[in-house]
């Protein structure tokens, strides 16, 4: 599945004194089996774009296209099938006894058969390595354990395209690591993600593209290595010591991961460790 947004534009609270231009004029395209990550400051845009992703929220102006043809004209039900989104701490809404009921509730919704609807569960929580947890109470799992079971909702209603908005915020790093692994086992398997996320570590790792917003504008769009060496400002702290190395190290090469980085600097000592 290919998204693109054309000059989409949103404005919340339009024709009132309270209208906030939210959206001026994005276009972007989310391509199939990539990773984007979208990053940007406070108020950047961010959530608002990505809830255009599957209509969520409407555009005030331009075009979202789905395979190239108008969303808007879509089943709204079957394009959110097809395109699922992940808010923020989704783990608040939780409800069922048991972690299987949670997870097989929307795709019971769907009218599966209860052999398929077992079936979505069990993929979707062993994706996220957490099949272990089918017959706990959601209540009674930590914070890491309660968001992996809410993002597994949205996966068992089989998704091309996952949409994660701060995935891992206010997690512990050990949950926050596993659920970045998660996007990794998510692209191998041939899912689409979009991931919105504050942490320019965590976007250096796994993202293939990066998408930077700044008021409501694209500020720079490309692989993580163009967006940030040409935009420093933008960039994780590893990547600026690694600009920094190859102003003195013009063959140094422009690393954008924690491993690619420490590799490039043991082959400038001279492979010490």
């Amino acid at each position: 599945m290919r998204i693109e947004l054309r000059d989409v534009r949103h404005v919340y609270s339009p024709g009132t004194p309270f209208a906030v231009e939210a959206l001026k004029g994005v276009s972007l395209t989310v391509e199939p089996g990539e990773v984007l990550g979208v990053i940007g400051g406070t108020g950047s845009g961010k959530s608002t774009l990505v809830q255009h992703l599957n209509l969520l929220l409407l555009p005030t102006g331009g075009e979202v296209l789905v395979d190239g043809a108008d969303a808007v004209s879509m089943d709204r039900t079957a394009l959110r099938r097809r395109v699922g989104l992940v808010f923020q701490a989704p783990e608040q809404g939780l409800f069922a006894p048991t972690v299987e009921e949670d997870v097989a509730f929307a795709p019971q919704r769907l009218g599966l058969n209860e052999e398929e609807v077992r079936g979505r569960v069990r993929e979707a929580l062993g994706l996220l390595g957490a099949g272990h947890l089918a017959g706990r109470s959601p209540f009674a799992l930590s914070g890491g354990e309660r968001r992996r079971v809410a993002i597994a909702g949205v996966l068992a209603m089989g998704p091309e395209v996952l949409v994660l908005d701060e995935p891992t915020a206010g997690l512990d790093p050990t949950a926050r690591g596993d659920l970045m692994g998660l996007v990794g086992r998510l692209k191998a398997s041939g899912v689409t993600v979009v991931f919105v996320s504050h942490d320019l570590d965590e976007v250096a790792e796994a993202a293939d593209r990066v998408c930077a917003l700044e008021g409501g504008t694209v500020r720079s769009v490309g692989a993580p290595d163009e967006v940030f060496y040409d935009d420093l400002s933008l960039a994780p702290a590893t990547v600026r010591v690694a600009a920094a190395v190859g102003e003195r190290r013009p063959g140094f090469g422009r690393p954008v991961r924690y491993g690619e980085t420490l590799a490039a600097l043991r082959s400038l000592m001279g492979g010490a460790a």
